[in-house]
This record gives C-alpha cells, structure tokens and sequence, in this order.
C-alpha cells in the first residue's frame, strides 16, 4: 500500500480540487445562488442549484436530507460542479451549477432538502426545500369511474364481461377512457396502438391474465404502439404480456408516466423503444421484463438495435433481463436535456456495444447494481454533460474493451465500489479526455495493464484511490501493471503521489469464482462468475466510507473493495418476479408450457437449446428423433447400448442416446422393415411420439375411440393408449376431439408430454 494521505470525504473539499486556490479573490469570484431543481424517481431525489461566478471554481457544496417529521439530517451523495467554459464533446458546456443525489430513499415519501453553498470569497448561502419520491403507476382501484373489462382474440364486438369479452385489443383501445382496466385473457392477439391517455388517478391498464400473446407477424412497425406522432399521451400500464415477432416491440410516441412492467419482449429489433424523441418524454418506467432481440453477438461495428431505448426525465430501469441487442439499456436523449434517471437491478448480457449507456446525461443520473456480462462496453458516460452522474456497485465480466468508456471529454462522475474482471486491460480510457472524476472502492482486474490511462487531463481533476487493480501477467516479460498519463510503472507503489495513495493490488484468485475464457468473443453464461472476494482477499476492508453510498448496502467493519461485501449472497439481477425468465429467456412466467419446462429442466431433462449457454429453451421448434431420444434417455435414466444399431447415427451428437433408446427396445428405426437406420434428423410427429412413450412407459392398450382423425394412423394404438393414460388431452382444445398425429411435436409440447406422464 502506498503512504497514506488524508481521504477527501466531504464534499467541499472535493470541489476544491478542481483548481489551485488563488492568492486573493478576484472579481467575480464570489459565488452567487441561482435557482434550485429538484428531481424525484422512486428511491433517488436530484438537486441541481444553478450558480453564477466564482471564476476560480473554489466554491463546494453538501446536500443532506431527512424524512420529513423527523429531526436528524443525513448526508447525500458526493456533489458535482459544472462549469460553462469546460470543453464536453468538443465545445464549452455553458451550463454554471453545483449537484448531488439524496439516495436510496423509501417510495411515496416527502422528504426536506437541505443544500449549502460555500465560498471563501463570499456568496454562501443554505436553501431547504422539500419533494416527493414517486409511487409508481398502478391499475386504478375499483370505484366510481372505473371499469374492469375482460379482452379476448377476435376483431370487434363484446360488452367486456368475462363471458362477453371485447374482441380485440384494438377494439379495446379504440373505447379506452382514464380508469379502465383491461384483462387480456389467453390466445393470440394482433398488434395494437393505444392514443388515450390516462390519469395519475386512472390510469389506462392492459394486463395479461393467462397466456396473452402479442404477435407482430414479422411487422416493421411496433408490435404495441402507445402514442402517436402528433400528442403526447400519458398513464398507461401494459403488464404480464408476451409481445413478440416485430420491429418495435414497444414502440412510445411522445410518452409520460408510463409503465412497462413483467412482460415477455422476443424476437425484436429494439424491445420499448422511444421512437419520436421529441423532448416531452418522462417519468417512464421498464422494469421486470425480459427482452430479448434479433442481434448476434460477437461481432464488429455499432449495431443500432436496442434494448431499451429512453429519452428524457426522470425515468427508471430496473430488474430486467436484456440479451442480444447492440445496447441492451440506452438513456441517451437524442433532443432536449435529460436529467434524474435511474439504472439499477437490470442484467444485461449479448450485448455487441454498451451494456448500459447513460450518455449525454445532465445531472443526476444513477446506475447502480447491475450485472453486464459479454458486452464490448460496461457504462458507457460518453459523456456525461456536467454531472452528476453515479456509477455504483455493478458487476462486469468479459467485456471486450472496458468496464466504463469515458469518451467525449466526459466530465462529473463518480466510479465506486464496482468490480470488472475482463480479458485485455483492467481498464482504460482508449486515448480520450476524461477529468473531474472520482473512483473509490472498485476492483478492476484484467490479463493485460491493470489500468491504462494514457491521456493528460487538459483541467479538473482525476482523483483515483482506494481502489484494488489487478493483472494476471507478471512484471519483466509481461510487462509493467500500470500505464498513467502516457507513463509506465511496474507496481501500484511507483505511481506518481495522489494516484491511488491508498490503493492495493489485487490477483484474480482473491476472488471466489473469476476464472475467464481464451478470449472476449468466448461466450460465458451470466451468472457463471462469482466476483465477490475470497477469504484473505485484500479487498476485505480495504474500502474508504462513502456518505450515503454505503447506505442501502450490509457494511461490516471498513467497505469492502469491489461490487460485494464478504460473506454475503450474491444480489439478484433481472426480473424480481418469482418465475418470470427464472432460467430461459424465451419462456416467460406466462407462458403456456412454462411449469412443464421448468420442471424439465430441474429435473436435468432439458439443459436448453443454445449450448453452453444454454439461456434458451426454443419452445416452438420441432422436436427431431434425436432429441426424443435424449429426452427419453434422460428422463428413464435408461443404460447405454452395447452394439452400434444404426448407420446414420454415427456423426450424431445423440447416437449414444439413440443406442440406449434401441437396447431397451424403445425404438425400432425409421426404414421398416430393414430398420438399419434412425433418421436422427427428422421431426418427430405427433403419433411417433405416441409411439415412443407407449414403449417406453409400458402403456396398457385402450379399447375407446376418442379421436376422430386417428382411424387411418399406424399409430392409432398408441394413441388410444395415450389418451387413456391422461398423458394426451387433444389438439383442438376445448373440444378435443382430434388428435393431429402427422402434426410435429414441439419442444414446448415435448415438455408436457413428458410431464403428465412422469408425474403423479
């Protein structure tokens, strides 16, 4: 560890870092108080104090709050100054202000504010002023003005009671008023766009009930649109929906207080997409989805396809499940200013660019607790204009360029206690400007520098300590641990003074699980690393306090270093939902074989369908005989075969399946009556599959007729017999009455198959 210096934890002494004091107070030196801002989500309130003077940048500024009622005040986070001569993406900022975040506060709830400017050269000034954090946006409650009405497959008609249901959810759109609650019920359902808007009071609800589809038919539009080009519409909930198959899969015109919540999004270019991006938008929320898109990963270039895509104020991302996107989650307002936004909970992975970007933010934006694995980016603040912005407690694993891109002369923002762990450098800047900075308590290793920060701050200032930096490579051949302003050092100790004074080194086994692949462009499964510290990591303690930072997380004895304090469980990313994308992307809670296919997979039937990662099920393809056979093999626990039955197996990744399937006689081949082959290639029908489990199970033969399109079947047999058994209900629910044997079987329809009949 290097000499020990005086931690900088309070706030004013952070903003006399910007530049050296001058001898005397020049004119114009004094600060002079603007007007206040006050910005509220539902954990996190914003202020921004527009300030004038103070040309040599000494003023400071604390924030603290209370709930009001109560007497003790609290420190807020670390605040931020702004400065219009600052260069931000190649020209002065123009913006004059002090800001700083109260955070990690309860929902619903007033709070007092109490903000204080301080100047040696005069202007000082307290101001206290009071806000709300929001509630969230809930169906309205029955009662005067409000309706309830059911909403099934069809177009046109229906007085919307459950034996009655509105036809259509564009029917149901189009009669729409604030308070109505629609419950969209089982079945298949055409694309629709919602123009009404609600009310904070009555919002308008869509909530699915059941296994309420969506379906975009490959549309090049939205798959739900809410809102229009020409008004703003606002208090509008979609829930518990699968909205699939189509460009857009929400797609918001010119939206307010809107809520996206515990939704199936698949098969998209972008998943909620702010298309319009006309300054109006805020107060959105997208929380508790999974959303998965169309965009391969690896692969080069900037992929424009997003995730989650929102402009302006005051909106909230959490606790979602986002694959396969260029960005998985942007916040980057393409017109108008973008203040008090918030990023936490969500797990980010596949994604080509950023895994969350946050740029071009003002002031008071908050990315905390998010996991993003397999992305080139972490947080992308490129930049952020002014501050500031909070960086806090995330994970990033095999990322292929760095942890948080600082480009666009960035400035105002705070990196603490976040760990990374990548192939190449721990972190870097990649050649660009970057300055009023603070990181504190984070752990950064990689297999190349432990940090590579090659530009010279042009002003501000860059204020790195009590992080731990780690590299896998050794000093001599490998080369020096550190690259600082263009300049290499062999160890944390030969750093220049006032560059991670307090810092550590850190070895990638001082963490529990962090072992890394060949390569960036190797795909982990999210969730295979566990960065949290080992015992006797150096990390253990090794943190600084953090007013108000620290707050919402277990702290025992000093902060630990890093993402994760010692000894605790691992957080929970994505969807807080019991159920809802537990373990495949592409199965939602809602979905109609969901409990057959988690039981599958708990039972270690079914491992998925894009090894190794094995984040998907792909419950709508066709089962091929070779597949069956793992199913059954798997399922029966059956022992392997001693011959080699079949010649077309051999270069078949199930061929030892197929010949444990044919020493128990379970199959007989696919070319009788020779049967010298498998076909393992080929879909499975409806009545092979009959067939397959009749043997398999011992099924007693059935002496009923309770399919109609069955008589001319070779399979008519162990059809009956199925059906005798419960294990087959039919194919044209509710009347069931046929039985579709020449039909393929799906996954999803494999899934139940195999679970009526292995369970009681």
């Amino acid at each position: 560890m290097k000499r020990l210096r005086a931690a900088v934890t309070t706030l004013t002494l952070l903003g006399t870092l910007l530049i050296a004091l001058p001898a005397a107070a020049a004119p114009g030196d004094e600060i002079v108080p603007g007007s206040l801002r006050v910005d509220a989500t539902y954990e996190n309130i914003g202020v921004r104090w527009s300030v004038s003077g103070d040309a040599n940048l000494d003023s400071g500024m604390t924030l603290e709050f209370r709930r009001t009622g109560t007497t003790a005040w609290q420190p807020a986070a670390m605040a931020v100054r702004a400065y219009p001569g600052i260069i931000v993406n190649g020209s002065p900022l123009g913006l004059d202000y002090w800001g700083a975040s109260a955070m990690f506060l309860e929902r619903g709830t007033t709070y007092e504010l109490r903000a204080t400017l301080t100047d040696p050269d005069g202007g000082g000034e307290t101001r206290t002023t009071t806000a709300t954090t929001r509630h969230g946006l809930e169906p309205a409650p029955s009662g005067p003005g409000t309706r309830t009405l059911y909403v099934a497959p069809g177009n046109g008609g229906g007085s919307g009671t459950l034996a009655d249901p509105i036809r259509g959810l564009q029917t149901a759109a189009d009669m729409a008023q604030p308070g109505d609650t629609f419950i969209v019920t089982t079945g298949m359902y055409e694309p629709f766009q919602i123009m009404t808007s609600g009310t904070e009071e009555k919002p308008i609800a869509f909530v699915g009930s059941g296994h309420a589809v969506i379906d975009g038919a490959d549309t090049d539009r939205g798959v739900v649109t809410v809102g229009n080009y020409d008004r703003n519409t606002s208090h509008v909930l979609l829930s518990d929906l699968t909205i699939q198959n189509g460009h857009w899969g929400v797609d918001a015109q010119n939206t307010q207080d809107i809520s996206i919540l515990r939704n199936s999004i698949r098969d998209v270019d972008f998943g909620v997409y702010n298309r319009r991006g006309n300054a109006v938008e805020a107060r959105q929320e997208v929380c508790d989805n999974v959303i998965v898109g169309r965009t391969d990963w690896p692969q080069a270039g900037i992929p424009g396809e997003r995730g989650i895509d929102l402009r302006g104020t005051g909106n909230v991302v959490c606790h979602n499940t986002v694959r396969y996107f260029g960005d998985c989650v942007s916040l980057q307002p393409s017109t108008g200013d973008s203040f008090g936004n918030d990023v936490y909970g969500n797990d980010a992975a596949f994604c080509v660019d950023d895994g969350i970007e946050i740029d071009y933010n003002q002031s008071n934006v908050r990315v905390w607790r998010n996991r993003v694995t397999n992305a080139r980016m972490g947080v992308s603040v490129q930049p952020i204009a002014g501050g500031p912005a909070y960086i806090l407690r995330n994970e990033f694993f095999n990322l292929e360029s760095v942890p948080v891109k600082m480009h666009n002369d960035t400035t105002g923002f705070v990196v603490a206690h976040n760990t990374g762990v990548k192939v190449g450098n721990g972190h870097g800047d990649n050649g660009a400007m970057w300055r009023n900075a603070t990181f504190r308590n984070n752990v950064f290793i990689g297999t190349r520098y432990a940090f590579e920060f090659t530009t010279i701050a042009d002003e501000g200032f860059r204020d790195l300590d009590y992080n731990a930096w780690g590299t896998t490579r050794e000093i001599g051949p490998g080369g020096p641990w550190f690259k600082w302003d263009n300049v290499r050092y062999d160890r944390i100790a030969d750093l220049p003074t006032g560059v991670e004074d307090n810092g550590v080194e850190i070895g990638i086994l001082e963490l529990v699980g962090a072992g890394l692949p060949a390569d960036w462009d190797v795909a982990v499964a999210p969730g295979v690393a566990d960065l949290r510290p080992a015992s006797g990591s150096v990390a253990i303690n090794g943190g600084v306090q953090l007013d108000n930072l620290n707050d919402a997380f277990p702290i025992v004895g000093a902060p630990d270093m890093g993402a994760f304090e010692y000894g605790y469980a691992l957080p929970s990313y994505g969807p807080r939902v019991a159920g809802v994308g537990d373990r495949f992307v592409d199965v939602p809670s809602g979905h109609l074989f969901y409990d057959e296919i988690e039981w599958l997979a708990e039972t270690g039937i079914t491992r998925g369908c894009n090894p190794p990662i094995n984040d998907r099920y792909c419950p709508d393809n066709n089962v091929t005989r070779g597949q069956m056979a793992a199913f059954l093999v798997r399922a029966l626990n059956l022992p392997a075969g001693p011959g080699d039955t079949f010649s077309d197996d051999d270069d078949s990744v199930f061929e030892d399946d197929i010949e444990a399937l044919a020493n128990s006689g379970i199959t007989r081949g696919c070319n009788p009556p020779i049967n010298d082959r498998y076909c393992p290639d080929n879909n499975v029908t409806r009545g092979q599959m009959a067939a397959f489990l009749v043997r398999a199970l011992n099924l007693a033969p059935s002496s009923g007729d309770p399919f109609t399109d069955d008589n001319d079947s070779v399979f008519e047999d162990d059809i009956e017999a199925l059906a005798n058994s419960g294990i087959t209900r039919g194919c044209n629910p509710p009347i069931n009455d046929r039985f579709c044997p020449n039909q393929n079987v799906t996954r999803g329809q494999m899934a139940a198959f195999l679970y009526r009949a292995l369970t009681p």
